[in-house]
């Protein structure tokens, strides 16, 4: 410590500081963690933060680095303290780097009921949250600070009080970027709990995101919808919409689509709006707000591959759900023909397309074992075969034979859910060549391929099916390879030996 307090008061006299900045890292290595967490306290720092004050780029790298380093080991309290006033006017710093190095210390108080009470109290404070409406690397470590705070009954109260609100408010008056930041953080604390979204709401900071719905600006209107399908993540903030008619008001935004010239940049947001709501609660997605459901199927028919695999994915986040499968059963043969036109994308579009359907498809068949009625698995079956044509199978094998690791990985998975149901194992099991090409170790060198195949191998081992399905000797080295683990590899000799026969 003696070596580091010797730098510093040579660093207040010397005329190059960013060379004498360089010799402090080597003296805080010869520190432990335990010095300098004990002794820290003894060492003046001011001289560290007065080299901020320059226009050297090398010197603000070097003293932020430093600072960064040391100021994780002294006490938050003693910090706001002895240096306060220096990190305020730290604030005000033309480069940016040091005001995240200032919001990141104080992102140390945000989750302590006593240190964001000290903070909140302090002139710093308010001046942090008007940062809301400076760039984005700056905005963001605002948001994470203030969110943080808001974790806390303590920070809540804060964070909440009209002196914030009212800063916060008036950040937002300065452009609509800035207003949705504010709008973002106020979402982000109305997630936390149903008392938090109430209080955010009771101050007024959601009520200008309503607002936003019904503005010219699609990019605005795009934010808002966005924005409000993360409030509808969860139960209360799905109440809060219902309760304020904001889901009638988009449904409505959904109707009106067809003639709306933005319709294909609005369509996404909506879906996935709408999406959401249908998987938490699908029943009521489609009793409620039928518009929704007529919308997808028809989206299904569109030539454009990006809104059709949108919708896909959406119909498999649905029906992923038990009570999905039910709602979406319930269509009847208007949804099995919807479905018909997956086989199109998986067969002939570009791979992210082809993958992602793939999964919609997977999260369509999912059936866990306890789940496994004679009506779901039919339904699970049906749709299985419905949407891949009349040779399944060979479809899903050409695919897994192809060199892209995603389309693999998808394909994978959607084995493992067919694996988990007797009609998916005897699809699996009897086509011509698949057992086999599964079976071979070097069909597969991705750590995360190989973890999949093997899970696809367990489930068909614990059925106790595979001798019945396919006979003793694929059946025993189904139990072989399940027995070897996901990453044996066979002896040199042994494939030598192999080789030659």
């Amino acid at each position: 410590m003696d070596e580091l307090t010797d730098i510093l008061s040579k660093l207040s006299l010397s005329e190059n500081k960013a060379d004498e900045l360089h010799k402090i890292k080597p003296a805080l290595s010869n520190l432990s963690r335990e010095t300098l967490t004990k002794d820290l306290s003894t060492v003046d720092l001011a001289i560290l933060f007065d080299c901020l004050n320059t226009e050297q780029d090398k010197q603000i790298e070097r003293s932020c680095e430093i600072l960064e380093y040391v100021l994780q080991f002294l006490d938050p309290v003693l910090l706001l303290q002895r240096y306060g006033g220096i990190l305020q006017r730290g604030l005000g710093h033309k480069d940016a780097r040091v005001l995240l190095l200032i919001l990141k210390q104080m992102q140390r108080f945000s989750q302590d009921d006593d240190l964001a009470s000290l903070i909140c109290t302090h002139p710093i404070y308010p001046v942090a949250v008007n940062l809301m409406a400076a760039d984005l690397n700056i905005s963001t470590q605002v948001f994470t600070f203030l969110s943080q705070m808001a974790e806390t009954q303590a920070g809540l109260n804060i964070v909440l009080n009209k002196t914030t609100v009212a800063n916060l408010q008036s950040v937002m008056e300065q452009n609509t970027t800035v207003k949705i930041r504010v709008l973002e953080l106020a979402i982000k604390i109305s997630q936390m709990s149903a008392e938090h979204l109430e209080l955010v709401d009771s101050c007024g900071l959601l009520k200008p995101l309503l607002d936003l719905l019904n503005l010219d600006d699609i990019l605005v209107r795009l934010s808002a919808i966005d924005l409000l399908t993360s409030l509808a993540y969860t139960q209360q903030g799905l109440r809060y919409l219902e309760f304020h008619s904001t889901i009638q008001e988009i449904e409505t935004i959904l109707k009106n689509c067809k003639s709306d010239p933005f319709a294909e940049t609005l369509l996404p947001g909506l879906i996935k709006f709408f999406g959401n709501i249908g998987h938490l609660r699908p029943k009521h997605i489609l009793s409620q707000h039928p518009a929704f459901m007529s919308t997808l199927l028809d989206i299904t028919d569109l030539q454009d591959p990006t809104l059709r695999t949108i919708a896909f994915e959406t119909i498999g986040y649905i029906g992923i759900s038990l009570e999905g499968k039910q709602a979406l059963g319930s269509i009847g043969n208007k949804f099995t023909n919807s479905i018909e036109k997956l086989r199109i994308l998986i067969q002939d579009s570009p791979t992210e397309f082809r993958v992602r359907s793939i999964n919609a498809l997977s999260s369509l068949i999912k059936l866990d074992k306890e789940n496994q009625t004679e009506e779901f698995l039919n339904l699970t079956e049906s749709w299985y075969h419905a949407a891949l044509g009349n040779k399944p199978m060979e479809l899903l094998y050409n695919v897994l034979k192809q060199p892209f690791t995603e389309l693999r990985l998808a394909i994978y998975d959607i084995f493992c859910n067919m694996a988990r149901q007797a009609w998916g194992r005897r699809e699996i099991l009897r086509q011509p060549g698949l057992p086999e090409f599964l079976l071979n170790r070097e069909s597969e060198r991705e750590k995360a391929g190989m973890d999949a195949k093997f899970e696809i191998f367990k489930c068909l081992s614990d059925s106790g099916e595979t001798e019945q399905i396919v006979g003793n000797d694929i059946g025993r080295q189904v139990h072989e390879y399940v027995k070897q683990g996901p990453y044996f590899v066979l002896p040199r000799s042994s494939v030598a030996f192999e080789g030659q026969g």
